[in-house]
């Protein structure tokens, strides 16, 4: 029995392969927000692409550069949804950006780590990357304090998703 769980299991991954998507770069503009106050940052407009033409994904994981436009030391969190933050009633919007209160469509998917730099690596994960990849459309939000008070960018750069795919 269990040789023949483990063939199985070789079987399986033998059946699957990864498959990599380039993300376009997305900015998110943060008019002197010094605190996203336990609260989500979401850009006006979503992350839009082809989506990939397969239909059995199984894993997904997207990295990528944050760059920003003035040197921090703060720890920023990645949430992901693919609902739009316009048609969220719990959602205030800003020249900019919305921000959300953290809800049942939003899910954290990562961080990046900023140590006196104007730049981090980050890897993200979850369903709700999946879900946007799959419907070619999500919003990538932030949630962070510290930040400074001057006008700040943040470009998200050089994202590929890489999908597992297969049966």
């Amino acid at each position: 029995m269990r040789r023949a769980a483990w063939l199985l299991g070789l079987l399986l991954a033998a059946c699957s392969a990864t498959l990599t998507v380039p993300l376009p770069d997305q900015v998110l503009d943060l008019p002197g927000l010094t605190d996203t106050a336990g609260q989500v940052a979401y850009p006006k407009e979503p992350l839009s692409f082809d989506p990939p033409p397969v239909s059995v994904i199984r894993g997904i994981r997207v990295e990528g550069i944050l760059e920003a436009s003035l040197p921090l030391n703060a720890t920023i969190e990645f949430y992901a949804r693919t609902q739009d933050p316009k048609t969220d009633p719990s959602c205030q919007a800003f020249a900019s950006f919305y921000l959300c209160p953290v809800g049942p469509g939003d899910e954290k998917a990562g961080e990046a780590a900023f140590q006196g730099s104007t730049q981090a690596a980050f890897t993200l994960q979850g369903n709700r990357l999946l879900e946007g990849l799959r419907a070619g459309r999500f919003f990538l939000g932030l949630k962070a304090s510290g930040l400074p008070a001057g006008p700040l960018r943040l470009t998200f750069k050089n994202m590929k998703a890489y999908l597992t795919v297969g049966l």
